[in-house]
């Protein structure tokens, strides 16, 4: 009952949204420009997309190995269309559930969603950075730019983070463990458990030539997708640039951030015309560009991913987790400890370096 009412509330919101935002745009020019779109540039539009999600498939498993390139692409699909239909980007959670479920280890779901949460990471990195080269040559509304500016400095910040929290895994699994200690219980328990789980997801980016390919696959991506924003727009506007298509990409991807509505319905619709329209798009070539996008984009990976959710039996798949029958300690708990080449030391009450000589300890 609790999810049918979020998922209610969550579709009045969003058509709220819209109705409030339609009644401000000649919306007889904006399907009068839907209805002369060119089709030729759409076409390609559709193969660029398509590739894209190719491409984030063989990314993804730069860092997530335990999944062959058929499962990362399934999976990533099928996470797209719950953001699509779920409020709150609940399609993250229903991604790192399929995952977990596919996976060729004993990694859970927190392991998992550890490893989205890296690539969500990346992904507002690259798109920050895109961001301001849009920005440095477009003239916007300064607060507009403003906006723009701190989110991708929150990106930054979080990749910083993510680098910091990857190459310092071991002390922060001590902390972590120094913590449970000092305060003992279930809930500390569990904490440290889901809390290593989280650093094995992001573990595997740890070394360097690992960590610049998923930067450079997520540039690669992107590209792609600015591309497609291009040629939807060449389609619709013969003066489209390319700094006008990062802009439009940019914005429409991190108004979906905001986890009111589903799929960013509404949100992106408010968003993305602003911006182009500061940019010096006419208003109803604005809403058009991002109708046709946004549009395009939910149906198909809504599509895609339900075929590939009902089709691969995921909702017939629990994800079950070893339990130490003695301990009580989840396998995964364990054998992220020796991932990151740790053993537990009672005596001191933290973990010590499994990589130590003979003798040292």
């Amino acid at each position: 009952m609790r999810r049918f009412t979020e998922f209610a509330a969550s579709l009045v919101l969003a058509v709220l949204i819209l109705y409030a935002l339609l009644t401000h745009f000649d919306l007889h020019r904006t399907v009068e420009s839907l209805r002369k779109a060119r089709l030729g540039p759409l076409i390609i539009g559709v193969m660029l997309m398509m590739a894209a999600d190719l491409l984030r498939g063989w990314r993804w498993r730069i860092w997530q190995r335990s999944l062959s390139y058929w499962n990362s692409l399934r999976v990533i699909q099928i996470g797209f269309m719950g953001n699509n239909i779920l409020p709150g980007r609940l399609g993250e959670i229903l991604r790192a559930h399929c995952a977990a479920a596919k996976a060729n280890d004993d990694w859970g779901r927190t392991a998992a969603l550890g490893s989205i949460a890296a690539e969500r990471i990346l992904d507002g990195l690259v798109l920050g950075a895109f961001g301001l080269v849009a920005i440095s040559v477009l003239h916007l509304d300064r607060r507009l730019e403003w906006g723009l500016f701190l989110v991708s400095l929150i990106f930054a910040s979080l990749t910083m983070a993510l680098v910091l929290s990857v190459r310092h895994q071991k002390w922060i699994r001590c902390l972590i463990f120094a913590v449970s200690h000092k305060f003992p219980g279930r809930l500390t328990a569990f904490a440290r458990e889901k809390a290593g789980q989280l650093l094995d997801g992001i573990v595997p980016l740890g070394t360097l030539p690992r960590m610049l390919a998923a930067i450079t696959s997520t540039a690669a991506v992107w590209g792609i997708e600015a591309a497609v924003c291009y040629v939807v727009g060449l389609a619709l506007w013969g003066d489209m640039r390319l700094h006008t298509a990062l802009l439009f990409l940019v914005v429409v991807n991190f108004a979906t951030l905001v986890p009111l509505t589903m799929g960013g319905i509404g949100t992106v619709e408010a968003a993305g015309p602003l911006y182009l329209i500061s940019s010096g798009v006419s208003p109803h070539l604005a809403l058009a560009m991002v109708l046709l996008q946004h549009g395009g984009r939910y149906l198909f990976t809504t599509i895609t991913g339900t075929v590939f959710y009902l089709g691969g039996g995921f909702q017939r798949k629990p994800v079950s987790k070893k339990t130490d029958p003695i301990k009580g300690v989840t396998v995964v708990d364990q054998v992220s400890r020796q991932a990151g080449g740790l053993r537990l030391d009672p005596a001191r009450g933290c973990y010590r370096d499994l990589l130590l000589p003979p003798g040292s300890g």
